[in-house]
């Protein structure tokens, strides 16, 4: 049985929250050690405006600077190898996020069939569209949202996305349990 899986980018695919930690401590002047919430306007005690000057300041260095998850390269390869589907779904914009995207993918050599740019949509919209039988992210109100459509979550964890997690979405704390999870659900 083929899959079709779902995979975000930040976070999941790049380790991309040291980055924006060390860049946002440089900004703003803070010693913050770990971005417990996923607002991270309410980390650094800032407004979203001030923030997405940030953002746009520094987007080239924070999307293409993360290094690939551990794991995740060998992960990728084995499922493309027994022939699944990968669809890499971004809450990043098109336009520049996307050129800066797709030259990290390029340079990581992050194989994928296909990439779906969201923006500020909901994920739910490519779950469906792609038919997508499993995803892996790692912000809480995707895993929500998209474990409401009945397609399994596999929550990648981090200080941001603690406590309960509803039916539907598991918990994995590295690339090794992603795997692990998804030969479970589906292959034994």
């Amino acid at each position: 049985m083929a899959l079709k899986i779902g995979l975000d980018i930040d976070g999941v695919l790049a380790d991309s929250f040291p980055v924006f930690r060390t860049e946002l401590n440089k900004y703003y002047g803070k010693n913050v050690l770990k971005i417990d919430d996923y607002d991270i306007a309410k980390v650094y005690d800032v407004d979203w405006e001030d923030l997405e000057i940030f953002f746009n300041e520094k987007v080239e260095y924070l999307f293409s600077a993360p290094k690939i998850m551990d794991g995740a390269l060998e992960t990728i390869n084995q499922w493309l190898a027994s022939g699944h589907e990968i669809i890499i779904v971004t809450a990043r914009r098109k336009g520049l996020e996307e050129k800066i995207t797709l030259e990290w993918l390029q340079k990581n050599s992050v194989p994928h069939d296909k990439i779906v740019f969201a923006g500020g949509a909901s994920k739910t919209i490519a779950v469906r569209e792609y038919q997508i039988d499993v995803f892996v992210d790692d912000f809480m109100s995707n895993a929500l949202e998209i474990a409401a459509l009945d397609v399994p979550v596999l929550l990648l964890d981090a200080p941001y996305n603690q406590g309960k997690l509803p039916e539907g979405v598991v918990r994995c704390y590295d690339w090794e349990d992603i795997k692990c999870q998804i030969e479970k659900r589906f292959f034994s």
